[in-house]
């Protein structure tokens, strides 16, 4: 005689339990049945109570694992979501910092908080912050080649960042490269 669920024989030294209709089963097999279904998985009878009872320990002590990794589950993503919120203040008392260096024309400290922070990946909201902020100080110094080459990676990534552009022309026209200056103006308008 072989169990309903996992096919295998069962031998007269194992337990077996039976439903209503006679479907053999093992004893562990029945157990991480009725965790899912009090039925039989054959016929979908009813287990009697008694065989219920005799794996109701099992079964709460699964649920309650289950209940406790979901409960872990949603506690990491809970602490997740505080950390991802709690970067992202940091970082903006950071930026507005750095914004009132740049007003005061603390240039080099500006840049010096800046390079701090920056990351290699342009495809976020911090970096392309500060690639932004990199370009404009670097434009405010008047290294117009140097604010090019951070405002047009920005604007690569981020093509609707119109600040972005204006430096961008701002530098290029600087630079006495007009033709270059228009085609960012231009992208400053259509945003």
């Amino acid at each position: 005689m072989s169990c309903i669920i996992c096919h295998m024989e069962i031998t007269k030294d194992e337990t077996k339990f039976e439903c209503p209709n006679g479907h053999p089963v093992h004893q562990e097999c029945l157990r991480e049945w009725l965790i899912h279904s009090l039925n039989c998985p054959l016929c979908n009878e009813p287990y009697s109570a008694d065989i219920i009872a005799k794996s109701k320990e099992y079964i709460e002590r699964k649920e309650k694992e289950k209940r406790d990794f979901v409960d872990d589950q949603l506690k990491r993503e809970r602490n997740e979501k505080i950390k991802k919120i709690a970067d992202k203040f940091v970082f903006l008392k950071s930026i507005d910092t750095i914004n009132d260096l740049i007003k005061k024309q603390g240039f080099d400290a500006a840049l010096e908080r800046l390079r701090a922070l920056e990351g290699k990946e342009l495809s976020d909201f911090k970096n392309q912050t500060i690639f932004f902020l990199l370009g404009k100080i670097y434009f405010l110094q008047g290294r117009y080649d140097m604010a090019i080459g951070h405002l047009f990676k920005l604007v690569k990534e981020k093509y609707d960042y119109p600040e972005a552009f204006l430096y961008l022309g701002k530098a290029y026209q600087k630079l006495g490269l007009d033709e270059k200056a228009k085609w960012a103006f231009d992208r400053v308008k259509k945003k």
